[in-house]
């Protein structure tokens, strides 16, 4: 019995020094992916300027440093957004070991499931959300105010919606997920709806970079699309577990 335990606490030791070895090569890479980001920041920089062409004419900058440490913010960004595959590639190398064999391919299939669902929530906040919000604030304020947008505000308004949008794309994962595993099911999420829908609202509001109700529709309509597509997901993974 003593050399069950000593061999359990072995593999658990194992298992923890893989973790460690994972996370140590997802940071490198991250690292390497912010430093070539920065070496290519004004093509990066000028990419993230397109969502706001024709709505802010020029942008300030209001201290000497700011250029410097608002491109360095946004390398680390890139840099994220880059390595972001590796990353997931990598968690897939440390959770595969750690499951039966029958179980790896469904864990690839949520892995890659997840990545595809960050870029589309990186393309709608991209194309979508950012020009309408900046659309309505600068429009919103015109005759109040002359608007003068330093450089970090705009990249900080701009990596918030970016993140934010490539989040709220893994509800249906997360809820597929919670179904998958046993743990929720289609009709809790269905019964559960109008306290879902509520939830949503509260969190558009926390996570929208403005408190007004036009760019909280933004994220919220998206989300309850997204929680409509979870339900379908989940009801999908149940009938194929009772076939």
């Amino acid at each position: 019995m003593i050399d069950d335990i000593y061999t359990n606490k072995m593999s658990i030791i194992e298992h923890l020094e893989e973790l460690r070895k994972r996370i140590i090569i997802s940071l490198v890479f991250f690292v390497v992916a912010a430093i070539f980001s920065f070496a290519f920041i004004d093509k990066i920089s000028n990419i993230l300027r397109l969502p706001a062409l024709g709505i802010i004419e020029n942008f300030i900058f209001t201290a000497p440093t700011e250029i410097f440490t608002t491109y360095l913010r946004l390398s680390i960004l890139a840099g994220f957004i880059i390595s972001l595959p590796f990353i997931l590639f990598q968690l897939g190398l440390f959770l595969i070991p750690a499951v039966q064999h029958d179980k790896r391919k469904a864990i690839i299939n949520w892995l890659m499931a997840s990545f595809a669902l960050s870029m589309l929530g990186l393309i709608f906040s991209y194309f979508f959300a950012l020009p309408f919000a900046l659309k309505f604030l600068i429009n919103f304020a015109r005759g109040a105010a002359f608007p003068m947008i330093s450089i970090d505000k705009y990249f900080s308004f701009a990596g918030a919606l970016l993140l934010i949008g490539a989040g709220i794309f893994q509800i249906p994962v997360i809820m597929a997920l919670l179904s998958y595993i046993g743990a929720l099911s289609a009709i809790f999420f269905r019964k559960n709806r109008k306290y879902a829908i509520v939830a949503i609202f509260i969190v558009a509001a926390i996570i929208t970079p403005t408190q007004d109700i036009v760019n909280m529709l933004i994220f919220a309509v998206p989300m309850l699309v997204l929680y409509e597509s979870g339900i379908l997901a989940s009801w999908v993974i149940e009938r194929r577990r009772k076939a």
